[in-house]
């Protein structure tokens, strides 16, 4: 019996890896049931219109019988825009699947809550990250199919200085698998000269480096995640944000008289030790009236993206990361 499809979708969550596996799967289900591969369009709101989407969604296609149209990053999507796309909705094309994706998840400043609910439930489906002792698992279970083993303390630092998405923590796994030998067990030294000193930026890479004050840091850091992916220049902020209101409130609690490892427990901060040092070292550096003006700041920088001009996105941010750190 053929598979039936949503003519519309909405994937939000933080969690790309999974999502764009099952973007495939999507894909593939499509090209198994037509007989052929579905037309493929990707757009985001930053460099396309709406009436444009909707002009592919609606036309019929010359060269395939079926039509995917992505639209990523919906959090940027403006009222009047998810206006126009619940008209659609309500009389969609037969021949085109419309799927919407965004990192933001339910609970997030920038979540778009109001496509959510024009849409029914079995067309939304939330890709959170996994909880940290799924990481470890999956961890275990990644250099179990390889033939390897761990010790635990390289476990805990691999996870410390790996974003927690299955992405990251695949990358680093298949790098460390191929960079050890298969009769040894990979040591907390492995992991260290492995990833450690050769990992590429992340948005907790530059966070640490943001907690110590750092402004060179983290204009390089910054400066290499927009080399490695250019269209990251918003997503960096809006990661950014959950731990920057964590490190406020965290700071406010050491500054009560809480110790840092009880602050940590009772907030349900993210992270490994290294993140907890970075923390702590950030209290040292900074007031909680910077860190205030600093979150306030960054809710009005992330605002101001939304419908500012591509190429002076990267500058502004990098005027608000002068004017949070050069403060004295």
């Amino acid at each position: 019996m053929p598979r039936k499809f949503l003519p519309v979708y909405f994937f939000p969550g933080p969690e790309i890896g999974r999502k764009r596996d099952h973007l495939n799967g999507l894909k593939k289900a499509l090209a198994e049931q037509d007989g052929e591969e579905p037309e493929l369009h990707r757009f985001n709101p930053y460099d396309n219109e709406v009436s444009e989407i909707i002009s592919i969604l609606k036309n019929g296609s010359l060269f395939s019988s079926r039509r995917l149209i992505l639209l990523e990053a919906a959090h940027a999507l403006k009222a009047a825009d998810i206006r126009i796309f619940k008209e659609y909705f309500k009389s969609p094309a037969a021949e085109a699947i419309l799927v919407f994706t965004t990192e933001e998840g339910p609970g997030s400043r920038g979540y778009p809550r109001s496509l959510a609910d024009a849409l029914p439930k079995n067309a939304v489906v939330i890709f959170w990250e996994m909880f940290e002792r799924d990481k470890r698992g999956w961890v275990m279970r990644f250099f179990r199919e390889k033939g390897l083993k761990a010790d635990v303390t390289a476990v805990d630092l691999l996870l410390d200085v790996t974003e927690g998405t299955s992405d990251a923590l695949r990358e680093a796994c298949s790098l460390l698998a191929f960079s050890v030998d298969s009769e040894q067990i990979i040591s907390e030294a492995d992991v260290d000269r492995v990833l450690e000193h050769g990992r590429e930026e992340t948005v907790y890479s530059l966070f640490d480096r943001f907690c110590r004050r750092d402004l060179g840091g983290v204009l390089e850091s910054y400066r290499k995640m927009l080399h490695s992916d250019p269209g990251s220049v918003d997503r960096v902020l809006s990661l950014l944000a959950d731990p920057l209101s964590g490190f406020g409130e965290f700071s406010l609690l050491v500054k009560r008289g809480i110790t840092p490892g009880d602050a940590w427990k009772e907030l349900k901060l993210r992270g490994g030790k290294r993140a907890l040092n970075a923390y702590k070292d950030g209290v040292q550096r900074f007031s909680r009236g910077e860190l205030s003006s600093a979150l306030q700041g960054l809710i009005n920088l992330e605002a101001w993206l939304r419908n500012a001009p591509r190429e002076l996105r990267a500058l502004k941010t990098e005027l608000w990361f002068c004017q949070v750190l050069g403060r004295s």
